[in-house]
């Protein structure tokens, strides 16, 4: 079975961490601004890739995504802080294109 993933070079991926991984990589390098004086509100930036997320999947829900999200990035050295509403540093989303 071939699953068609877009913006991906990949025709057949089975739903594993390391894939996960790979697409929030992916959504990192497309659609955020890595700066070290940048930051977002995890609300606004995990919508954004929740968003990105359905369309690389083409709508098929992940069971744990945002505390995976959460998880990824901190293992990439993010750092957000550790009120009810974290804001993330280091990083925004990109403006979209008009």
């Amino acid at each position: 079975m071939s699953i068609a993933i877009k913006h991906m070079d990949i025709d057949q991926l089975p739903k594993t961490p390391s894939t996960f991984a790979n697409v929030v990589e992916q959504f990192l390098q497309e659609c955020c601004i890595l700066e070290e004086q940048q930051s977002i509100e995890d609300a606004q930036l995990f919508a954004n890739f929740r968003a990105y997320y359905k369309r690389v999947w083409q709508g098929e829900p992940h069971p744990a995504l945002l505390g995976q999200f959460r998880v990824e990035l901190t293992q990439r050295g993010y750092h957000s802080s550790s009120d009810k509403h974290p804001t993330w540093y280091g990083l925004t989303l990109r403006p979209k294109d008009t």
